[in-house]
């Protein structure tokens, strides 16, 4: 990201790029080398999970600049993004861990899942800070409503398939800063604390828009 800001505006559009295809990449690979592993299955491999979800926006965000894909990645991505780099899950079955808690074979999934949470993370910073974009006027409560119908969706996805993706239907295998209690109050409790994620990333940017707005009076 320092990087990118060092570049011209030709340099900044070149590395979005790169940045944008080799998450695009990582996205079209891992689908077939987990089922050639005999890993895919229709219960995690599916990308439904909230950072699965920004992850596929971070490449859109970066090739297209689409305000909405960004706004949802930046509000969505940086908060999903740190805690799962803080406590990743990862389970027997995925052949990441042996059952002493060692590092097991699969150590390109165990990279994966580091690649595509830290590219949510880059995307979102790069897009920011690098490239301009910022979050819309009230934006925040906007793309918090946004969430509302995805998890209705992704709740009907998991009523037909039996899964439970976003954690929607029991909690995670590991801590995380995301659950608290048992469900369903931890669903609400985990919009609540996306919501207020979401307003304190914007308040930076809110309060420079009241800047602007006494400037201009």
């Amino acid at each position: 990201m320092l990087a990118g800001r060092r570049l011209d505006e030709q340099g900044k559009n070149r590395l979005a790029l790169l940045l944008g295809v080799f998450l695009l990449a990582r996205e079209i690979w891992i689908h077939p080398y987990l089922a050639s592993r005999g890993l895919w299955t229709k219960d995690s491999s599916l990308p439904l999970h909230l950072c699965d979800i920004t992850a596929i926006f971070s490449w859109v965000a970066l090739l297209w600049r689409q305000q909405v894909v960004y706004e949802c990645l930046f509000y969505w991505g940086i908060p999903g993004a740190i805690i799962s780099l803080a406590t990743p899950e990862f389970t027997l079955a995925q052949g990441v861990i042996n059952d002493n808690g060692t590092l097991g074979n699969e150590t390109l999934v165990f990279l994966n899942y580091y690649v595509s949470h830290g590219g949510i993370l880059v995307s979102a910073l790069y897009l920011t800070f690098a490239l301009g974009l910022r979050p819309g006027r009230g934006s925040w409560w906007k793309i918090s409503l946004l969430g509302l119908p995805l998890l209705l969706a992704v709740g009907l996805v998991n009523k037909i398939l039996d899964t439970n993706y976003i954690f929607l239907c029991r909690p995670p295998q590991v801590a995380s800063g995301l659950i608290i209690g048992d469900w369903p109050w931890y669903v609400f409790g985990m919009i609540i604390m996306v919501t207020l994620c979401s307003l304190l990333l914007y308040i930076p940017f809110g309060l420079q828009y009241r800047k602007e707005d006494r400037v201009k009076k």
